[in-house]
């Protein structure tokens, strides 16, 4: 009998899983085509192009409608056996339904073994052949040379950081560009971003910022600016180049695991060097050489932006190992929730889609909130990725019990 309610089982989950990856695919995918068809259009990249932007875009899209799928199909498969009485009629036969959950629990088991494979080695790559792309077609798209959060060397003579950035209204925020020829940093909060195709500039317009340059590695000057405006030129040539370089996003577990071990040396590095470099300005200071600590105090400030920027870029590369792993294990979470939810709430067809989809986004809000605390609230990114997961198995285990003794085990607790 057993192997029967298996077969049954797969038989009535596959449809609305793959359903459920497609249609959810198509729908984040809307947003994605409507760039690739203004690169097509109005920017005139050829189709080709256009194509393999589509092909590498499409495992980060599947990386999150895959456990969509799994929800919305559980709960929709669970909602009709409970709907049409069948669970009611297995439990009545003896069947538990811990006993019922068996086959969803190793199947899910087994998709989530294949999907960590896909998110820890295939989804890597597919983002760094993207970027890839993405950097040959700069030209039409400049702004997507300045990824949020990364030292950026890819504009002759200046290395860019972008705090946060806005494609739609051409705004950029918490930027620092050096100026490696003239030995000059620039900060601001806020600034613009304006796309000169013809000249092959790319202008920044910066405002409320500060210009800090050393003069002869011996005299600083630090003068504030309303308005500052930097023009770096770029390349005209749409031209396939692979790169080595990568970010958090195209990095496997081993090289995520290496650029962390590496970065912490470099962290270690540039704290012995501030240390130092303030004991020189206090040397300085006893003997009032002032010049000699203009000069050590810029150094430092350069020092700590780095150091500042080393340390989110270990908290990016933490939560980015974490979320291979969280993301698709997630998928048997939703098994252990989804499977009671649709038999207690006996919704099928459209109302257990919606419910699926509500509670995954609910889901993804959390994972989202998360990432944003590890980056930027020193939140640790171990649990700022895996506090989600918690609080699914919670809700799980509760509503499994639930559907297992038809009332709730607090009742029992607390009598």
């Amino acid at each position: 009998m057993i192997k029967i309610i298996d077969r049954y089982f797969l038989r009535e989950f596959t449809p609305p899983f793959v359903f459920s990856v497609f249609s959810l695919t198509f729908i984040l995918l809307m947003d994605q085509l409507f760039r690739l068809i203004d690169l097509f259009v109005r920017k005139g990249l050829p189709a080709l192009i256009v194509g393999e932007i589509l092909i590498y875009t499409l495992p980060l899209i599947v990386s999150y409608t895959a456990p969509m799928a799994v929800l919305v199909a559980i709960v929709v498969t669970f909602g009709r056996f409970s709907h049409d009485n069948e669970i009611l009629a297995l439990k009545t036969s003896g069947l538990t339904f811990v006993s019922i959950m068996r086959t969803p629990v190793i199947v899910i088991g087994l998709f989530t073994i294949g999907l960590i494979f896909f998110n820890a080695q295939l989804l890597p790559e597919a983002n760094h052949r993207l970027r890839n792309l993405m950097l040959d077609v700069s030209r039409k798209r400049p702004a997507i040379r300045l990824p949020e959060g990364v030292f950026t060397d890819d504009f002759p003579g200046y290395t860019v950081y972008i705090g946060q950035k806005d494609e739609g209204r051409s705004k950029v925020f918490d930027i620092t560009i050096y100026d490696t020829r003239n030995n000059l940093m620039m900060t601001a909060p806020h600034g613009d971003l304006k796309d000169f195709e013809e000249e092959g500039i790319l202008q920044f317009v910066l405002y409320d910022g500060e210009l800090h340059q050393l003069i002869d590695n011996d005299k600083y000057q630090r003068t504030h600016f309303t308005k500052q405006i930097i023009n770096m030129e770029i390349s005209t040539d749409v031209i396939h180049e692979e790169r080595t370089y990568r970010n958090q996003n195209e990095l496997n577990v081993q090289g995520l695991l290496r650029q962390i071990k590496e970065t912490e040396k470099e962290v270690q590095q540039l704290s012995i060097e501030i240390q130092e470099a303030g004991l020189a300005g206090i040397e300085a200071f006893v003997f009032q050489d002032m010049g000699r600590l203009s000069t050590i105090r810029f150094k430092i400030d350069r020092q700590l932006n780095t150091l500042t920027g080393k340390a989110r870029k270990i908290a990016r590369l933490k939560t980015e190992l974490n979320k291979k792993f969280s993301l698709a294990v997630a998928c048997l979470f939703f098994v252990i929730m989804g499977a009671p939810l649709g038999y207690l709430f006996k919704k099928s067809g459209i109302a257990g889609i919606i419910i699926g989809v509500l509670l995954f986004s609910l889901y993804y809000i959390l994972v989202i909130v998360g990432e944003e605390f590890a980056d930027r609230r020193g939140f640790s990114p171990f649990w700022a990725m895996w506090i989600p997961n918690i609080i699914l198995l919670c809700s799980g285990i509760y509503l499994l019990l639930l559907a297992e003794y038809e009332r709730s085990p607090l009742k029992k607790v607390f009598r």
